[in-house]
């Protein structure tokens, strides 16, 4: 997957420093209360996010049925890839995709999937442990890559097939030999995650840490916060989270599973940006924008920030033409940021 220059310039210049990025100042409403409506007039929303989503999602969807309380949403978590093929090899209808690395979407959705994706949050690779990791009292930013390759030490990361996180992990590994200085140090820190500590997404490796069958697993920040555990920040030459670092991140590559068996696609490094859609043929169009104008309102935005999501406000169209009339006011346009 290759992002577009004038796209990857575009999103370089706008999302430099956005740690200070300051809420929208366009005016989002609020959905009013409404009254309880009948089984038979009952609606549905059906929602793909990715897991590292879940939580947030769930928040936002759970309030959001409390204003439309004729809704029965239908939320399906899963690796940001495997959600893609299941719009794309397997049919399956969905109104709000939203998955952790937003080049997905132009690399395999769009133009025949869907018209249009929204950058709205922002994340960082951390390595994640508990108080019962081995060696938890000494890790540390310096020396983590040297913990984990001690005898006895069970780490974990996600499917670089089917989950960002996966394969940020792989790109973190050549990025830390670069900057470590450390020939070879991939393939062992590769050599110490075989494939039963392997997961479809994230957020499934959080349970085997939990039980101590892990003692440390590559993953979001956000995730981290969310579950109260402890984790390593990692130098920002490595963590991809910052957009400044573009140039560094896009020296390394790897490769994951393409559309077709045995084809393969290769991924770039790349700033970690979350993007959403409402992918093209979606069964309820007007309760996806509805969600999504709710999602990025000044009250979905703090339930989100609950969630430990460091978000990109206001969010950013790729093309804000090819929005619905009725989510224009909730983005910002790349290209007039690029003028």
């Amino acid at each position: 997957m290759r992002v577009a220059p004038r796209l990857f310039l575009v999103l370089l210049s706008v999302l430099f420093g956005l740690g200070g990025a300051k809420p929208s100042s366009v005016p989002l409403s609020t959905p009013t209360l409404r009254t309880a409506t009948p089984k038979a007039q009952q609606q549905q929303l059906i929602v793909f996010n990715a897991g590292s989503l879940t939580a947030s999602f769930g928040d936002l969807l759970k309030e959001f049925t409390r204003l439309h309380p004729e809704l029965t949403p239908q939320q399906e978590s899963s690796g940001s890839l495997d959600l893609v093929r299941k719009i794309t090899e397997l049919g399956k209808p969905c109104d709000v995709l939203a998955v952790a690395d937003y080049e997905v979407m132009p690399s395999l959705l769009i133009p025949q999937y869907a018209d249009w994706y929204g950058i709205f949050a922002r994340n960082q690779m951390v390595l994640i442990y508990t108080a019962s990791s081995k060696f938890a009292s000494e890790i540390n930013s310096k020396n983590w890559y040297e913990i984990l390759l001690r005898p006895g030490v069970q780490s974990g990361h996600s499917d670089p097939d089917a989950d960002p996180a996966g394969y940020r992990t792989l790109l973190l590994w050549r990025l830390a030999e670069k900057y470590y200085r450390k020939p070879g140090l991939y393939e062992q820190l590769n050599k110490t995650v075989p494939p039963k500590n392997i997961r479809p997404k994230s957020v499934e490796l959080v349970a085997l840490l939990q039980a101590g069958e892990l003692d440390y697993i590559y993953g979001y920040r956000s995730v981290a916060e969310q579950g109260g555990l402890s984790f390593v920040t990692l130098p920002p030459d490595i963590d991809l989270s910052d957009a400044s670092k573009a140039d560094v991140y896009s020296t390394v590559s790897t490769q994951v599973a393409g559309n077709k068996p045995g084809e393969k696609k290769t991924i770039k490094g790349l700033p970690i940006l979350f993007a959403l859609t409402i992918p093209k043929g979606a069964l309820h169009q007007q309760l996806a924008e509805e969600f999504i104008r709710f999602a990025l309102s000044s009250q979905g935005q703090e339930i989100m920030k609950r969630r430990h999501l460091t978000l990109v406000s206001p969010a950013l169209a790729s093309d804000l033409e090819k929005l619905p009339t009725g989510l224009r006011a909730s983005f910002a346009s790349l290209e007039k940021e690029r003028k």
